[in-house]
């Protein structure tokens, strides 16, 4: 939303009879220009040269807020506090609140070159099957699953957007990991009200990657399939602890090898 600055009376000639000068930054306003300020705050002043008037001007900020600003007397500086009231009404709180909804401050993720699509479906592919080969021919006769639902999420960050900050060793492998004890702790705590250790575990999951700087958003599904089956795993549920711990070590195994296929990835960005 734009504001103008309007002129409502004449610039005085100085005794000599020579109009005055005008200021640097807003070299027409003595001239009857409406200057334009704009009043969403800070963000616009360090794009823009405050602009200054000269002579005497009320600036009309709303229907019940003007300000008169002297001469030579800088706009930013004569307004912001009448900005910082205004913005402080409740209903300026709660337009700025829906005004974020509306998006448009970022843009889609980009369409994939045949390349990128190529390397990641391979990578994905190779990924799941080593999971899913070495859970049914490993260690299903002793009982031992080693594929996890979450690790489809993490093939689509680990294959399919490499670059990603949450797409590295130390979020994939450190988030899973906390996430898995997370709720397999929580579980253990609240096993006689599972209802309620479904939402715990999950966001005290969330909470844990957060503060070790582990963020991996599939690792929130870990937590919550650790809180919700219906039968706990062998080890009092820590057994799902180490399931989780050698099926996401393949994962990323396989990301080493099949992301740096690509000559425009690295992968990873960052170990830990």
């Amino acid at each position: 939303m734009h504001q103008h600055v309007v002129a409502l009376e004449k610039t005085p000639a100085h005794a000599d009879g020579s109009s005055p000068q005008h200021h640097p930054h807003h070299p027409q306003a003595g001239h009857g220009v409406e200057p334009v300020i704009d009043m969403r705050g800070q963000e616009v002043w360090a794009h823009h040269s405050p602009p200054a008037i000269v002579g005497r001007h009320s600036v009309r900020l709303s229907d019940d807020v003007t300000v008169t600003v002297a001469e030579d007397e800088p706009v930013k500086d004569a307004v912001e506090s009448d900005i910082a009231r205004i913005s402080q009404r409740p209903e300026s709180k709660l337009r700025h609140y829906f005004d974020k909804m509306r998006g448009g401050v970022d843009t889609p993720v980009p369409f994939p070159s045949f390349q990128d699509a190529a390397v990641s479906w391979l990578g994905a592919f190779l990924g799941i099957l080593v999971v899913s080969v070495t859970d049914h021919f490993l260690w299903r006769d002793y009982g031992f699953h080693t594929l996890v639902a979450s690790f489809g999420a993490s093939a689509v960050l680990l294959y399919g957007v490499p670059e990603s900050k949450l797409s590295q060793p130390r979020n994939v492998i450190g988030g899973q990991i906390v996430c898995a004890v997370v709720g397999v702790c929580v579980r253990l705590a609240l096993d006689r009200v599972q209802w309620l250790a479904n939402p715990v575990g999950m966001s005290l999951a969330l909470l844990a990657m957060q503060l070790t700087r582990t963020t991996h958003p599939p690792g929130g599904a870990t937590a919550l399939i650790a809180c919700s089956q219906a039968v706990m795993a062998p080890w009092h549920g820590f057994q799902l602890v180490l399931a989780v711990a050698l099926g996401i070590l393949q994962l990323t195994a396989v990301a080493l090898i099949t992301s740096n296929f690509h000559k425009g990835r690295v992968y990873p960005t960052f170990w830990w």
